[in-house]
């Protein structure tokens, strides 16, 4: 079977890790899944602490070991940064002999042009769960705004995008009467999301948007 280094669009990781199993075998894969991709696919970064960069070394490493057989690489994460992506694109510019690389993220939108332009492709359609948001924006407080900033603190640009609609639509089904200026600033927010704002800035401004006009309301 021909071993070609591919992007895999999906968002069902169990499911793609799997799928590559079953495909390739076992032996023949590494997977990497770094729970904060962000910081833990930086190399040399000194600005970053070291010992959070232990899975790019990692991946460094696994790619160096000489194989006598194709060996696939597998980097599953949500998301990846412009720095992290810097960091992969050197081991992808000169592969190892018998190394492959195997990326998957839930949209094609989080790769730089650089990174899409050493892949193919492969998007399945993906089924997306509609976000919904279990608490009621009157009886927010600043507790509350501190467990919505810290429940989303690592979402990534797609999924700070789809809460932003999310907290709109809510102030309106719920009835919180945003005026005029504070409606803009949720038009603003997706757009800044769109250009890779950081979400926490955003959404931290929604949160006290929505907590001030709450109390203004009553």
């Amino acid at each position: 079977m021909s071993i070609r280094n591919k992007i895999i669009i999906h968002n069902d990781f169990e499911f793609i890790q799997e799928k590559l199993i079953k495909e390739y075998g076992q032996k023949k894969i590494r997977f990497f899944i770094p729970k904060n991709p962000d910081l833990e696919l930086r190399l040399n970064d000194t600005s970053y602490d070291k010992n959070a960069q232990a899975t790019a070394r990692a991946i460094m490493k696994e790619s160096y070991i000489a194989e006598a057989n194709e060996k696939i690489i597998v980097i599953i994460a949500k998301s990846f940064r412009e720095e992290a992506q810097n960091f992969l694109l050197k081991l992808f510019e000169e592969p190892p002999k018998n190394i492959y690389f195997i990326i998957v993220a839930p949209s094609k939108n989080v790769f730089l042009p650089t990174i899409l332009s050493r892949f193919i492709v492969e998007k399945h359609k993906i089924q997306k769960e509609k976000m919904v948001l279990d608490f009621d924006l009157k009886k927010l407080d600043l507790l509350g705004i501190l467990s919505l900033l810290k429940k989303y603190e690592n979402i990534d640009k797609q999924e700070c995008l789809e809460l932003i609609s999310t907290l709109s639509y809510e102030c309106l089904k719920q009835d919180l009467k945003l005026n005029d200026e504070e409606i803009d600033f949720f038009y603003k927010a997706y757009e800044l999301a769109k250009l890779n704002a950081k979400p926490a800035i955003l959404l931290s401004v929604i949160a006290l948007i929505i907590y001030e006009r709450k109390n203004e309301n009553h």
